[in-house]
Parts: structure tokens; sequence; C-alpha cells
């Protein structure tokens, strides 16, 4: 049984295969919107938009958000500081909690008793089989929508895409402050969703260091479309 709800922004598609129950699928997409309302920048509502504008202090936060909080600065660490949820000078937790949230869906489904599922939020996948089936995934052209560059063949993992085709420049390089532009696109392949898709944003706004950086990246590999003349 497959689902597609517009949630945070984008299309996101929850795949259970060997599962007809709609409660499972209630139940994700409830915790989507649920994450949603608290991490928005743009709902004036949501936590995350009263934390930025000053209405709600620190001790005020709730665990969920001091938690992101904390996981955005080792992030920041781990990338070496081009990982940043403060580029800009403003609180933006956006690049971290999208793979959040889809690792948070995926252990719904699988309390639920369903181990073979996909997820896909916007181009970043979360992959799960116990059995057999292989989940065939396509890498995009940046410049070409209609060309599939490659095609992977997961069982369990994440493939997590960073680039500035479909949203414009909106990836910054924090080193510069400017919008990254050295390559197309980079795309994170591992088995840790968030990780993937903190590394995907990093990977992207190093540009040619990506490649040596992530040599060093343990169980996880990038695919990197260079900016080259057509």
């Amino acid at each position: 049984m497959r689902r597609v709800e517009q949630i945070m922004g984008l299309p996101i598609t929850v795949d259970i295969p060997d599962c007809q129950n709609q409660a499972v699928f209630d139940k994700v997409f409830k915790r989507l919107r649920q994450i949603d309302r608290r991490f928005s920048t743009y709902k004036h509502s949501s936590e995350v938009f009263k934390y930025i504008s000053g209405k709600l202090e620190k001790g005020q936060l709730s665990n969920e958000l001091q938690t992101v909080i904390k996981e955005c600065r080792l992030a920041e660490k781990m990338t070496n500081g081009y990982f940043s949820a403060w580029t800009g000078g403003q609180f933006d937790p956006s690049g971290y909690v999208k793979g959040w949230a889809i690792d948070q869906a995926g252990r719904i489904i699988e309390k639920s008793g369903y181990p073979t599922y996909c997820l896909n939020a916007g181009g970043d996948i979360l992959a799960r089989s116990a059995g057999p089936k292989k989940w065939i995934i396509g890498i995009q052209d940046p410049i070409d929508k209609t060309t599939i560059l490659n095609k992977l063949s997961i069982s369990n993992g994440a493939v997590c895409t960073s680039g500035n085709y479909e949203r414009g420049a909106h990836i910054i390089n924090p080193k510069t402050g400017q919008p990254a532009d050295e390559v197309l696109s980079v795309t994170i392949i591992g088995p840790d969703i968030i990780k993937a898709d903190i590394l995907a944003t990093a990977c992207f706004a190093m540009g040619h260091k990506a490649a040596e950086y992530i040599k060093n990246q343990k169980a996880y590999k990038a695919l990197i479309i260079p900016r080259v003349t057509r």
C-alpha cells in the first residue's frame, strides 16, 4: 500500500508493500504533521518560530526542540562547520529536521510490525527490507530532469541528495556566507537517514572538498555531480 501527502512543503510518499492497514499510515502522517507544527520556521504558531522571534527562552523549550538544537550543534562539529543550523545568524533546523522526521516515521512503521517499507520526502529516501525485496532508486540528472544518471538497488539504507536545481540557491556555505555553487548536486548513500541528510547538505556546501571529506565517513559514499560545461 502506498500513500502520498504534502507536509513540510514537500511531497512525502510512504510505501509499505505488506500493509493494507490505513491506521499505520494515519499514525505516520500524524507524526509528520506534528513535527511540522513544532519545527516550521514559517508558521507563527510553531515552537521554532516563537523561539527565533524571541517569544520563548531556552528554558521554556520542549525537550524535543532542546534535543534537536543539541543535535544540530553536534552535526556542525562533525562537518567542520559546513552544516550549520545558524547560517545567517538565525536558527533554522530545517536541514536537520527533514532527515530526523523520516527517521521518526520509519520507527513508527517498524513498531507497527512492518520491517519492509520505503519513505521518500522530497527526494530524501529511507528504504528497509526484511526479505529479498530490493528498492530501486534513480539518481536524477540535475540539468536534465528527464534523465536518470544512476540507479541504486538498496535493501536497507538511506539516499539523500542536495542541490540547487529544485529550489534555487538555498544552500549557503557557512564559511563564506554565500550560496554554494561549486558542484551541481551531491547524493549520499549510507545506513542512517539523519546522518546521510546532514552529509548531503554539508558536502554540497564543501563543493570540491567533499570528495576527500567523505572518505573518512565510514559506511557512507557520495555521488558528486561536478559543475562542468556541457
